[in-house]
């Protein structure tokens, strides 16, 4: 052999046609022992360096400062590369005598943590995009360490606890919607509402992009929804006329493709027969996008449909009246629809329908997370 070469397992080389298969195995494992014996010397490194330097605190029970070493307590650490043994430093307080850890906080380590960040991330991705217990199965086969199914849900919960949504939205245009998810003690469930903003995002790909911001998520009552409208104050909020937000300070949109949706269920109400209703709908998806004439032809329409006997759909539409064209005669509307926001419904009815019942808090965790990092780019 040549100076600096060295020695491969012959194991390597048995099977026939596998040997990169092979090779990387051998060399993955020796990488992630090395990474474990570098983690734990680089870790005692900066522990001796800072208590050296006078980094050693004081004790918590008497606050005394007059420390000694007392030698180094193990520890464990879960990883996606497998389990660390890490060693923390112990001091004894001169004064009463106390045993303790004093670089607990400043090497991040607290007593409670038994898993990295990194791993609970990678745990976190797959549990609010799959089930639990898949999450936990996938983990265990992508990595070299578990995670149980109760302990990513855990996980999430904490994570779901500690996101605060942002306070501001300048002169963005706002977007609201619920949902139903199978969730709590109803029969139908209990409602999701979302909202969101949205702006045009740059050109990628030769095709325009959506920027979209998480502004709120709950589950169940309303109320929440409708404190943080008040307390963000929007310039403009674009709604499909199921919330209640009459006395949200704001230039309110009617989505009109909710408009012309909607009104198909007040025309079979009023037994208006199967392809009239098309037609119906037809006319007023032309009215609601013609800027000149529009607002005239909506009240003529509604005229129309009363004279016909027609109240519920005149109704429905009669009540929209004053916020069907606020995005013509108010500008910074970005969008006049929630169509941004439907394709955020599209992935939340995936995730929350899963053939079972959820918790009522179960089930906003997982989404309050997806949405932060789907959205917001980050768990903070």
């Amino acid at each position: 052999m040549l100076t600096g070469e060295h020695r491969l397992p012959e194991t390597i080389f048995a099977p026939e046609g596998n040997v990169v298969n092979r090779l990387f195995e051998v060399l993955l494992r020796d990488a992630d022992q090395a990474l474990a014996m570098m983690f734990s010397d680089t870790l005692k490194r900066i522990q001796n360096t800072w208590f050296a330097t006078g980094h050693r605190g004081s004790c918590p029970s008497c606050s005394c400062d007059l420390l000694i070493r007392k030698g180094w307590r193990n520890r464990v650490l879960k990883t996606s590369r497998g389990t660390l043994g890490v060693a923390v430093l112990q001091a004894k307080c001169k004064i009463c005598g106390r045993v303790f850890r004093p670089m607990n906080e400043l090497i991040g380590l607290p007593f409670a943590r038994r898993v990295l960040d990194e791993f609970i991330e990678k745990a976190i991705h797959l549990g609010i995009n799959l089930s639990f217990a898949k999450s936990a199965d996938l983990l265990k086969h992508l990595s070299s360490s578990t995670l149980s199914a109760e302990g990513i849900r855990n996980k999430i919960a904490q994570v779901a606890a500690s996101i605060e949504f942002s306070a501001n939205v300048d002169k963005a245009t706002v977007l609201i919607d619920s949902t139903k998810v199978k969730a709590g003690n109803k029969d139908r469930g209990a409602s999701v509402h979302l909202a969101i903003t949205a702006e045009q995002g740059p050109q990628q790909a030769g095709r325009s992009t959506i920027r979209k911001r998480l502004l709120h998520l709950s589950v169940g009552s309303e109320d929440p929804l409708n404190a943080r409208l008040r307390d963000l104050r929007p310039a403009h909020l674009v709604y499909d006329g199921g919330s209640h937000v009459g006395d949200i300070p704001a230039h309110k949109q009617r989505c009109r493709w909710h408009l012309v949706h909607q009104l198909k269920h007040y025309l079979w109400q009023d037994g208006v027969p199967f392809d009239l209703r098309g037609h119906c709908q037809e006319v007023l998806r032309h009215i609601l996008w013609d800027k000149k004439l529009g607002k005239k032809r909506f009240k003529h329409f509604i005229n129309e449909l009363a004279a016909l006997g027609l109240e519920k759909s005149a109704t429905h539409l009669r009540q929209a009246s004053n916020e069907a064209f606020t995005h013509y005669d108010q500008p910074g509307f970005a969008y006049s629809t929630t169509t941004p926001l439907e394709r955020e419904m599209r992935e939340l009815n995936r995730r929350a329908d899963v053939g079972a019942r959820w918790s009522v808090k179960g089930i906003e965790n997982v989404l309050k997370v997806l949405f932060q990092l789907r959205l917001n780019k980050s768990t903070a």
